[in-house]
């Protein structure tokens, strides 16, 4: 089979390659192999190609995520069946054309879910949970009324776009948050109700000012990060929160201690990767609450773009251009 592997840590367009591998391990007794149709290329996966140099090391597969039709299931495996079609995750090398996983990291998709978006359904579901999770229990503690607004920074995103659904459904009234007009009329097209910030413009702090009030608000969503951080926190309520799930502008905060101190702000952070230490019941239900997203709200998981493995390079290079849609690969 052919798949995406990477030998040392460095530029993803140089170090990232397609190669002939061995084909996927037949299932353990509570696996599943999966044919992958397509998997998305996330900004973290480029994040982690370019960790601090090292190597040369043995060839590692790419890829965590994807969607695919099953072909051997492990006989201890009762949910699932060959024929299906799945949405995986975590699926090492999921970059490839086929994966063996746990069958627990394999969720049935519905025939309404197009693959591109059963592709992308786990992490950026999950992520909003987790994110929405953490603001709930922020209004909670706080005592806010029901229509004291959340801001969702980084709205346009397709986590943001999941967050912002999610809380209006809760009842959770929103400001968006977002960095050029391109994402605004993102926003707009999928919330026209929602009040639009845009932060590249002159007078921008007035007016989303204007919008949270003179005591601010208790949960901001953030993903963009960098100096941004500085310039939200002043729109918290005391005691507010920054809901953190991403790192967008990749560069180090630019905070003091005392821009949280004085007022007792504080970071609540949310990732992926901490999500998987959690009991296999609790992450179960996360993946199969997922999957409604999909089915409900299919225009939120909007594709910017897909490609064969043989177009890798152009594929990062999109995934560095959009802000707005995900990057596939089609494996199959």
């Amino acid at each position: 089979m052919r798949g995406v592997v990477f030998s040392q840590h460095g530029e993803p367009t140089e170090v990232a390659r397609v190669s002939e591998l061995p084909g996927a391990p037949d299932p353990g007794a509570a696996d599943v192999r999966v044919s992958i149709i397509v998997a998305p290329l996330h900004r973290g996966d480029l994040v982690g190609i370019e960790a601090a140099p090292d190597g040369p090391f043995a060839p590692r597969p790419l890829g965590a995520e994807g969607a695919g039709v099953v072909e051997a299931v492990g006989e201890s495996v009762g949910n699932l069946r060959v024929g299906q079609r799945v949405s995986v995750f975590p699926a090492p090398g999921a970059w490839s054309q086929q994966v063996t996983v746990p069958a627990e990291a394999a969720v049935g998709v519905p025939a309404s879910v197009r693959d591109e978006v059963a592709a992308v359904t786990l992490v950026n579901a999950i992520t909003s949970r987790d994110a929405l999770r953490a603001v709930e229990e922020v209004r909670v503690e706080a005592d806010v009324s029901g229509d004291s607004p959340l801001v969702v920074s980084a709205a346009a995103s397709a986590v943001g776009r999941l967050i912002v659904r999610q809380a209006l459904d809760r009842g959770i009234p929103v400001i968006a948050a977002v960095r050029s007009d391109r994402s605004a009329a993102t926003v707009a097209k999928f919330f026209p109700v929602v009040p639009v910030v845009v932060t590249a413009h002159d007078g921008w702090r007035d007016r989303l000012r204007g919008l949270v009030g003179p005591h601010g608000v208790p949960a901001i969503t953030d993903a963009y990060g960098g100096g941004f951080v500085r310039e939200v926190l002043p729109f918290l309520s005391d005691a507010g929160t920054l809901v953190v799930w991403g790192d967008l502008a990749a560069r180090p905060w630019t905070l003091s201690t005392g821009d949280l101190l004085m007022r007792e702000l504080r970071v609540h952070a949310v990732s992926i990767s901490r999500w998987m230490t959690r009991a296999a019941q609790a992450r179960a239900a996360d993946r199969q609450a997922a999957v409604r997203p999909a089915e409900q709200w299919p225009g939120l998981f909007a594709v910017y773009g897909e490609y064969p493995l043989d177009q890798l390079r152009s594929a990062v290079e999109a995934v560095r251009a959009n802000g707005s849609g995900t990057v596939l690969l089609r494996l199959n």
